[in-house]
């Protein structure tokens, strides 16, 4: 039986033969392992990916009424930690990179420097305090931390918002050993200004003191073509101009992987995002191609010797 991802990948080699290995892997694919797939002509390809390593590229359109054309790109890297003293002590790193999306038409500009997310993951979900003899504490959750620093958004042709920073402390109650899969809840704090754009000038300061409760989750199937995406905060946010008000923040993306050139990826996605601060909610469908994209370690494209 050859599986969905087999019949999606193109075999590894010049762009030009990549719609012949299509066709050839959907004639018939032996299997090397789950993750390597072999055409009927003997070349291997990756039929699974790691989608938190990659550098990508994206068109979509935005808005429902009418939308609207926009491009985009971002750097994903994602890595684990591990020590030689603890072998059962693992941290997850994760981070974002120069995440834009710009969509001409609409005069919109979107962007973000960087975001991280930490995840201390034990075996047995433990902790040391540092007392005198040190005490282990055992608990029903990792633990970690969320940051972002230079989040970028227009919201009018008058107005844009400029995040300085966001923090949060997590507890991912999902203590997944794996990357693939999280489930996190915490308090945020923030600082964030609004800008009017024309002539450009601050209009307010909005400040979160740990009052809001971000929820962030993650998760993806065991060969990264599908990846679901859900991060969403509400509290009270103090404003400079008019005191203290509620606000909600969410936004969701699915994506899947349908067929990759060159061992390379491309998926189709949609996301959604609204901001009550704004009075805002932008849904936008596009594709994705990963310009660099590390392949899941379990792809062995050497042939045996």
């Amino acid at each position: 039986m050859i599986d969905t991802a087999q019949r999606l990948a193109l075999r590894r080699g010049p762009a030009s033969l990549g719609l012949a290995a299509a066709v050839a892997a959907l004639a018939g694919v032996a299997h090397a392992d789950p993750c390597t797939g072999i055409s009927s002509g003997g070349s291997r390809f990756a039929a699974c990916f790691d989608p938190g390593n990659r550098l990508e590229l994206s068109g979509a359109t935005i808005g429902l009424s009418p939308g609207q054309a926009a491009l985009g790109g971002e750097l994903a890297l994602r890595h684990d930690i591990t020590f030689e003293d603890e072998p059962d002590l693992v941290w997850k790193m994760s981070h974002e990179l120069l995440d834009v999306e710009y969509a001409p038409e609409a005069g919109r500009f979107d962007g973000l420097l960087y975001r991280g997310i930490f995840v201390r993951h034990s075996r047995d979900g433990h902790i040391v305090l540092p007392t005198d003899p040190p005490k282990k504490v055992f608990l029903p959750f990792d633990i970690g931390a969320f940051v972002e620093v230079g989040r970028f958004e227009t919201h009018s042709p008058a107005l844009a918002s400029l995040g300085i920073v966001e923090t949060a402390a997590l507890v991912d109650l999902a203590r997944s050993h794996s990357q693939r899969f999280r489930l996190a809840v915490g308090p945020s704090g923030s600082w964030r200004v609004d800008l009017d754009r024309m002539p450009v000038a601050l209009a307010d300061h909005a400040i979160t003191p740990f009052s809001s409760l971000l929820l962030d989750m993650h998760g993806e199937s065991d060969d990264g073509l599908l990846v679901a995406e859900l991060r969403g905060e509400a509290g009270y946010v103090w404003h400079l101009d008019r005191g203290w008000q509620l606000e909600e923040r969410a936004e969701a993306s699915l994506e899947r992987t349908i067929l990759a050139v060159n061992d390379r990826p491309i998926a189709v996605y949609a996301d959604v995002r609204y901001e009550s601060a704004y009075s805002e909610t932008i849904a936008g469908v596009g594709v994705r191609l990963a310009l660099f994209s590390r392949h899941d370690p379990r792809v062995s494209l050497d042939p045996p010797h």
